[in-house]
């Protein structure tokens, strides 16, 4: 007799050999049962794999599937097709979450009949010295909000992050939509908002479950090429979205306030991604370049598009300026 799974949690692992084994033993002591774990080992070339296949052994509820290199985006897409859980979550491999997050998350979007659940979080710092601190929504605390309200929140990505890893989303979100993960970096911007789109309404339990953790070399602290013109690509592939579904007039003030976040944030990554080049060669040309794009893509003249949008230009190494 197969066992009711309520709660899909997907982890994408690459190279994780240091913190896989803290995250997992996180998840395996949850106060909810009903949950099943998908590591999708994205090519590691470290221990993960066989620290992941250990744990899977000792505890059903975990399933290891190894990949060839494609990307987290490629991971959690095919954590998608393997899941069972009529919610699905997603963890990264190097945090771990608070006993209570599963459960707690389960029963608020169950308990008030939501297609989406979100909690606060920590970030924790383990060096030069540990520091932790919670991180909450700055206006939206506990309750159930609407589709429009959330989700003009969620654009705006500032009240509400647009963070997959402390949501639970309903399956139907996924399924009925067929949506997926764009493989770029900032998927989760290219994401939340679309999944938002089709959600009924959101709870939120305004308490710190999941713990971020800031690693010196992980993607969010490292600055790359690709990492800047994806960062423009995300604001393309939700406004295209949006506008493909005829509600560009309802959410456009939020999708101009993201505009102009995301136009500042590049200027400093232009100049911290030239910064540790020590090469300013090529710096307004590129910021330039960035300023462009987001332009174009936030002007009423932006025509939406089903494909990965195409930039007039692209940002560029500094040695290559």
């Amino acid at each position: 007799m197969n066992k009711r799974i309520d709660v899909s949690i997907i982890i994408p692992v690459y190279n994780g050999e240091k913190y896989i084994s803290e995250c997992l033993e996180s998840i395996r002591v949850q106060t909810l049962e009903s949950f099943e774990v998908l590591i999708i080992d994205d090519g590691s070339e470290d221990n993960s794999g066989k620290i992941a296949k250990e744990f899977a052994k000792k505890d059903e509820r975990f399933k290891y599937t190894r990949l060839d290199r494609g990307g987290v985006a490629n991971a959690r897409n095919k954590g998608l097709q393997l899941a069972k859980g009529e919610y699905i979550g997603f963890v990264d491999c190097d945090d771990t979450v608070e006993p209570e997050y599963i459960e707690t998350l389960y029963k608020t979007a169950k308990d008030n009949d939501c297609d989406i659940s979100s909690c606060n979080y920590c970030i924790v710092r383990t060096k030069p010295f540990y520091l932790k601190w919670k991180v909450g929504t700055r206006k939206l605390k506990t309750g159930v909000y609407t589709r429009e309200f959330y989700l003009k929140h969620v654009i705006e990505d500032w009240d509400v992050r647009c963070y997959l890893w402390n949501k639970l989303w309903h399956r139907k979100l996924f399924f009925e939509n067929n949506i997926t993960f764009p493989k770029i970096y900032f998927e989760d911007i290219a994401t939340v908002p679309r999944l938002a789109f089709h959600a009924n309404k959101v709870a939120i339990a305004d308490v710190a479950l999941y713990n971020y953790f800031i690693r010196a070399n992980s993607i969010m602290t490292s600055v790359k090429v690709e990492k800047i013109n994806d960062y423009i690509m995300s604001f393309a592939i939700m406004k295209s979205y949006i506008q493909l579904n005829g509600e560009l007039d309802t959410y456009k003030k939020s999708l101009d306030k993201l505009a102009k976040i995301i136009k500042v944030a590049n200027h400093f990554n232009v100049f911290e991604l030239h910064w540790h080049s020590r090469n300013f060669h090529g710096h307004k040309r590129n910021r330039s370049i960035a300023d462009k794009n987001i332009t174009a893509f936030a002007s009423d003249d932006f025509r939406p598009t089903t494909a990965l949008p195409v930039m007039s230009e692209y940002i560029i190494n500094p040695w290559d300026c």
